[in-house]
């Protein structure tokens, strides 16, 4: 597959991934939180299928097709509309709490992620170049993290369900740029350390 079939195709797979939330704000301002939790449950199970089918992105199919139950569950539990937003608050706390460890650690997440992807030398953590690179791509995944997860907090308290759901919308997209032009920084970085080297610093 081409670059451009490619990106079409991540294009509509994040397109689809929104459905379910889509459909519980527009059957929430008709039917209330728990109809909507249905509605959007049986969005996800139908969107699983059709990307099961498609044969599209089969892990991250599966994973946001049980996001999406365990959100409707939890609306529906809470009877409240925000309910439905609360399990996803816990990606960009979880993203933040590990890049933080990791810069702690020594083990920046981005390096430990996207070395070995971008080609990397199992031994980044010794090159100056290659460790400050993914300690500040580290940093940034973090602050990025920390924003969407302080912005959901607001508008969480706010009771905002028609913003949380157009966030919860964008991230998808959101998270997808940052990876791709993660690893695209990533592999310039590393080709870029490797030439410098020589030949004596290409692996055979």
């Amino acid at each position: 597959m081409t670059a451009a079939p490619r990106a079409r195709s991540a294009a509509t797979a994040a397109a689809v991934a929104g459905a379910p939330t889509l459909v519980f704000l527009a059957a929430n301002g008709t039917g209330g939180p728990r109809s909507a939790s249905v509605a959007a449950a049986v969005t996800a199970v139908l969107v699983l299928g059709w990307r099961l089918r498609a044969r599209q992105y089969v892990p991250h199919a599966v994973l946001g097709a049980l996001l999406a139950t365990g959100c409707a569950a939890v609306a529906a539990w809470t009877g409240q509309a925000r309910g439905f937003f609360l399990l996803p608050m816990a990606v960009p706390a979880a993203a933040t709490a590990a890049c933080l460890l990791s810069l702690a650690a020594d083990r920046p997440l981005a390096g430990l992620v996207a070395n070995k992807i971008a080609g990397g030398p199992p031994g980044w953590r010794s090159n100056r170049v290659l460790h400050r690179f993914y300690a500040v791509s580290t940093v940034v995944i973090a602050l990025v993290s920390f924003a969407s997860l302080a912005a959901q907090v607001a508008l969480y308290r706010w009771s905002d369900v028609a913003w949380l759901g157009l966030l919860h919308v964008l991230m998808g997209p959101l998270w997808a740029a940052v990876t791709a032009l993660s690893l695209l920084l990533a592999r310039r970085t590393v080709t870029r350390e490797r030439n410098a080297a020589g030949p004596e610093g290409r692996t055979p």
